[in-house]
Parts: structure tokens; C-alpha cells; sequence
């Protein structure tokens, strides 16, 4: 018996989501097979556009995206150290990732910066990285992502 690749962690920023949601490719996420998305509670919270909320709700229901709660004390340390920098959403999504080795996806510039600090490079996705990802899978071809690209200033 064959064991399965180690999928990779992502602690998923809402401006991640709501982009993909936008540009109509949340569905990329189970596709991509070499990653296993996370999101905070409290990413989730920041979520307020009901269209949104209601196709962030279906990826969580079709496990698509897990939804995690931050409880252990070094990632609530962590959360409160980037919440002098940086959203609720994005520090719990830090926070997540250093203390658990993951890697983080974000396309907000001062959290990209601190993640390719702390992290590394390696370690950083967004929403461009994704859709890149996802045209190594042949889950997107190189034209649709061209134009998709172009049409969101990416």
C-alpha cells in the first residue's frame, strides 16, 4: 500500500478568499491537491459580504476549507503580538503558522513582508500563487489565468 503525499497546511487571509471568490476560483481549492487549507474563526468573522459568507460557508460545509480555533497558549500570544500590526484575520493566520510550521496565504503587503521574515519565502502564498498552483495542476490553463490575472491587477 502506497501512503498519500503530506499535503501541505495554508492558513487562508480573508483577502485570499474573498479574492478567489470574486474572480470565481474558490473552486481551485480541493483541486489543489498538494495543499490542505485552514481558516481561522477568526478570518471567518471578517467575512461580512453576504455572498461571501455564503460561499465561504459552502467550502467549509464541502471540507473544501477546515475552519480551526486558536486555544493553545503560544498562538494566543502570538495572535496578540501581531494584533499591534496587523488585523484580527491576518495575526490569527500568523500566529497559526508560525507555531505549527505552516505556511501562510495573504496578499496584504505588511504581512507578506513579516511572513517572508519569519517563515520564509517557502512558506508564503497568494492569491496569484494559488492560481499558479493551480495551472501546474492543469486545473487552470495558461490563457484563463493570463485573463484573470489581468482583469484583477495581478
Amino acid at each position: 500500500m502506497t501512503a498519500q503525499p503530506q499535503r501541505r497546511p495554508v492558513a487562508l487571509d480573508a483577502t485570499v478568499i474573498i479574492n478567489l471568490i470574486d474572480m470565481g476560483q474558490i473552486g481551485i481549492l480541493p483541486k489543489l491537491r498538494e495543499f490542505e487549507f485552514w481558516v481561522p474563526n477568526h478570518v471567518k468573522s471578517e467575512v461580512h459580504r453576504r455572498n461571501h459568507r455564503l460561499q465561504l460557508r459552502t467550502a467549509l460545509r464541502a471540507r473544501w476549507i477546515t475552519e480551526l480555533e486558536i486555544v493553545d497558549l503560544a498562538e494566543i500570544e502570538l495572535y496578540a503580538e501581531y494584533r499591534s500590526r496587523f488585523g484580527q484575520g491576518e495575526s490569527a493566520c500568523m500566529a497559526v503558522a508560525r507555531t505549527r510550521g505552516w505556511s501562510v496565504a495573504s496578499d496584504d503587503r505588511a504581512v507578506k513582508r513579516d511572513a517572508t521574515r519569519t517563515l520564509g519565502a517557502e512558506r508564503l502564498l497568494d492569491t496569484k500563487g494559488l492560481l499558479e498552483a493551480a495551472v501546474r495542476a492543469g486545473i487552470l490553463d495558461q490563457e484563463d489565468f493570463e485573463k484573470i490575472c489581468n482583469s484583477f491587477g495581478l
